[in-house]
């Protein structure tokens, strides 16, 4: 579905302007504002809405925010006095059209506006229910500073909003009215997001469970503000975790019947999560991570092991026997942390040199690329390369990404920096890594290795689960870069895939996460 769009025609009429008093003969104007949407016909892709893979009812498009169902309309001065409205204008159900007229009796002049449009912020009957709007406490116009301190609110118990409110959409502009006819165009967009979760079982034969799935505490504000005045003023409500399993969502997460989970056959794929959410910003240093509890039955499995060479220390580029069988630790020595695969990034580890095995999570294969000096930096955990360093985090994905090693030499200690593009990976604490354009004087980019030797046991017909963090992460739709979310806009369609497979030869679980496009207001939900 295309957005609702706005077309404001001004016409100016020359006749009677002039009974208002300070007017000019040439400064007064009549205003009409065209509504109208793009109809929603049969709906046959079932990824879309999967609890309703056909068309969608008149109550479902109303929550989704596809129909007009009331409309007010502000002008706003200079000065912040509301000077012209229209409120609780009625539509038709299922309208695609309508128009709001400000004639002559209400004396607009030419001049710079705040247009505020707010559509479905009352109650409406459908059929025989009535669907509340999703608002906060009663609507409130009576100046400027009360249209902006109107809020809508998600459920306080299961931090999502219920798929059976109409769904408030709004608008806020600054336009300038000239003398004579003007158009000025803009966009009613949805106040909520939509997160929708989709788990593929790419096994070729062993049926997936998944036994729970939740979210960190940081995703969805309880309350957020009916208009966006585009300032972090709206990041202002305490946040939580949407509860998977509640039944306002349009999907919730479910297990099968007299079971504790829901099993995804072989070469099958299912939603198991789809939801209304406000919009958030996670603070500093922090992410997004929604976790699922998954589990392979009866698999033949095998178990490595790490064991690192405490004894030696590689600090030049030629000591670094790269193999298919050849592993490493990578140390900063500013920080005494090692770098890790955390939640869909790299974050970083304490070790003690007394440890005789390690984690997988702290283990990384270089990768030759025929090119002298450049290596693909895998994640043995994951199974994942590292991606190009941005200026908030490295993520690790699917697809190899070449990086560059260089030595240098400081306060007679040697090191290796890593670099892909014009990014280096640097600690800029104990805990964040991130990228950087420069490592003059970044002791953070300044990395060792140690190498790593993995020994292999075979284990018979067992289970194997996962239950770690997933880190939600975006393509920014002007670099293409993927790197960790950073915030939750309203109309943000948030459609996330993740394909879980066996591997049996690791006797690990290998994932690819989809990354969803960021893009705020610019993502439909369709």
């Amino acid at each position: 579905m295309k957005p609702i769009v706005i077309i404001a025609i001004l016409l100016t009429l020359l006749t009677g302007c002039q009974q208002y008093e300070g007017a000019g003969y040439d400064e007064c104007a009549e205003l009409t504002f065209r509504i109208s949407t793009e109809s929603v016909g049969s709906r046959g892709n079932v990824t879309d809405y999967p609890s309703n893979p056909g068309s969608w009812s008149q109550a479902e498009r109303a929550v989704d925010g596809r129909y007009l169902y009331n409309l007010s309309v502000y002008l706003v001065n200079s000065e912040n006095e509301i000077v012209a409205s229209q409120e609780n204008i009625e539509i038709d159900n299922q309208a695609t059209e309508h128009v709001v007229a400000f004639d002559k009796s209400y004396g607009l002049t030419r001049g710079v506006y705040k247009l505020l449009a707010v559509a479905n912020n009352t109650a409406h009957k459908i059929g025989t229910k009535t669907y509340n709007s999703g608002l906060a406490g009663t609507w409130n116009s009576s100046n400027y500073d009360a249209l902006l301190n109107n809020k809508i609110s998600g459920n306080s118990t299961y931090n999502i909003s219920s798929k059976e409110v109409v769904q408030p959409l709004s608008l806020m502009k600054d336009i300038e009215l000239h003398a004579g006819n003007n158009v000025v165009e803009g966009k009613l967009v949805r106040t909520f997001a939509r997160i929708r979760i989709e788990v593929k079982n790419n096994s070729g034969s062993l049926p997936l469970k998944i036994k729970n799935l939740k979210f960190s505490d940081n995703f969805t504000q309880k309350q957020a503000y009916v208009f966006d005045d585009g300032s972090d003023r709206k990041y202002f409500g305490t946040t939580g975790a949407p509860s998977s399993t509640s039944t306002y969502a349009l999907q919730p997460f479910t297990t099968d019947v007299g079971a504790n989970y829901k099993t995804i056959s072989s070469q099958s794929s299912s939603v198991v999560f789809d939801s209304y959410l406000l919009e958030s910003k996670i603070n500093n240093g922090g992410y997004y991570t929604y976790t699922l509890d998954l589990e392979y039955d009866g698999v033949t499995s095998v178990t490595n092991t790490f064991k690192p060479n405490w004894n030696t220390v590689i600090n030049r580029i030629n000591n670094l026997k790269v193999g298919t069988e050849t592993y490493f630790l990578i140390y900063n020595e500013n920080t005494n942390r090692y770098l890790s695969a955390g939640d869909g990034v790299v974050s970083t580890a304490t070790l003690s040199k007394s440890e005789a095995t390690v984690g997988t999570d702290n283990v990384w294969q270089l990768i030759s690329t025929g090119v002298n000096n450049q290596y693909y930096i895998k994640n043995v955990e994951t199974d994942l390369y590292m991606q190009t360093p941005t200026s908030s985090s490295v993520v690790i994905g699917k697809n190899p990404v070449a990086f560059t090693f260089a030595e240098g030499t400081s306060g007679g200690k040697r090191y290796i920096s890593l670099r892909a593009g014009n990014m280096y990976i640097n600690l800029s604490s104990a805990t964040k890594v991130q990228g950087t354009n420069s490592i003059s004087n970044k002791t953070g980019a300044r990395f060792q290795f140690y190498s790593v030797t993995k020994t292999t046991t075979t284990n018979q017909g067992g289970a194997i689960s996962y239950n770690k963090p997933i880190t939600l992460t975006t393509i920014d739709p002007i670099t293409q870069q993927s790197s960790a979310a950073t915030a939750i806009k309203r109309n943000d369609f948030i459609n996330v895939l993740v394909t879980v497979s066996y591997n049996p030869e690791a006797g690990t679980f290998e994932f690819y996460v989809q990354d969803w496009n960021s893009g705020g207001g610019s993502v439909d939900f369709e």
